[in-house]
């Protein structure tokens, strides 16, 4: 069992700051997050507020269930609503995408090639019939997933609106607001709240990786999906095991902006490890040449490259790059290449 530290300290700190602020404005933003709302009693005793440690537990106990993503969403909420600051921590690193796959039984085995596609692009699709391990209780598996996973894909075939759980499933994800995508196989329109939502549909002849790939573009339009989207491809970069996968994944990630340290540190170690990015050579529009060239051009840009200089360093070294560096740190690379240690 992995416990998620981060999501467990973000939330203690939110209920701390909304623990000192009125009723009216705590119930104001559960609402929002339609989450049950702090009655009166819970708050105040008669004449009397109850203690601090008293509304900490009652607000505690609103959001416990909330996602990691929802959480965080709640962060810059209060503290633009609020006169109170909510402590974070700004080292927080993105992560990859993580997509609910609501299927039935018979999809399973196109749906699981989909997740092993998707796989090699940086983004987990959670499969339950793949991810539960056989000792583990598989609904509770199920809720954790779709109480934590960032988007959900439906693939809603023949049969799919018979199923009491692939109902509760879209349910579930229409409940969280994130953006939910189906997939419609032998014309299954979505129905009920979901029927607001246009399906893609899926031809007989299109392979899983063809589905993956409109999943991939889909995925790349969600403005709110843009962070974890560019975590994937950082991701996909580092493990790419081709050329043309290099050249796919360029396409998607030479946009990306406000990378933080550890997406910084994985695209400086793809261009110091990884043969099929150091060694490629194309670009998109035009910005052409080596990847190393213009992915660590790209790293530069971003604000996590300051605390990887000496990794930025090392890399420039290794790939003759060294003329990309800002000049004072170019000037310590020299330095370091003249002193005597360099020599033995």
């Amino acid at each position: 069992m992995s416990i998620d530290i981060k999501k467990l300290s973000t939330m203690r700190s939110v209920a701390q700051a909304l623990s000192e602020c009125n009723l009216v404005d705590v119930n104001l933003l559960l609402h929002e997050m339609h989450l049950d709302e702090v009655v009166e009693n819970e708050w105040e005793c008669g004449v009397f507020e109850r203690s601090y440690e008293e509304r900490f537990g009652v607000v505690l106990s609103k959001i416990r269930n909330l996602p990691r993503s929802d959480v965080e969403e709640m962060v810059p909420a209060v503290n633009e609503l609020f006169e109170v600051t909510v402590q974070t921590d700004p080292q927080q690193s993105a992560r990859p995408l993580y997509l609910f796959a609501s299927h039935l039984n018979s999809q399973k085995a196109l749906v699981g090639q989909v997740s092993d596609y998707l796989k090699g692009w940086g983004i987990k699709l959670f499969v339950a019939h793949e991810a539960i391990e056989p000792d583990r209780e598989w609904h509770n598996e199920i809720e954790k997933a779709l109480r934590d996973c960032d988007a959900g894909v439906v693939f809603l075939s023949q049969g799919f609106n018979e199923s009491k759980w692939c109902d509760q499933e879209v349910g579930w994800l229409l409940g969280r607001e994130i953006p939910c995508y189906p997939l419609k196989f032998q014309d299954e329109d979505p129905y009920g709240p979901f029927g607001k939502k246009q399906a893609f549909p899926v031809r007989a002849d299109m392979t899983a990786g063809k589905i993956g790939d409109e999943i991939i573009r889909w995925l790349s339009t969600k403005a709110e999906l843009e962070k974890g989207f560019y975590a994937s491809m950082v991701e996909a970069l580092k493990r790419s095991r081709s050329f043309h996968r290099t050249d796919l994944v360029w396409r998607r990630l030479q946009t990306a902006t406000g990378l933080d340290s550890d997406e910084v540190a994985s695209i400086l170690a793809a261009i110091r490890d990884n043969d099929q990015v150091y060694n490629a050579h194309n670009g998109i529009g035009e910005e052409t040449g080596e990847y190393k060239e213009l992915a660590f051009k790209l790293a530069l840009e971003q604000p996590g490259f300051e605390s990887n200089l000496d990794l930025a360093k090392e890399v420039a070294n290794s790939r003759q790059l060294e003329y990309l560096l800002p000049a004072e740190t170019a000037l310590d690379v020299s330095d370091d290449m003249d002193s005597p240690e360099a020599d033995l």
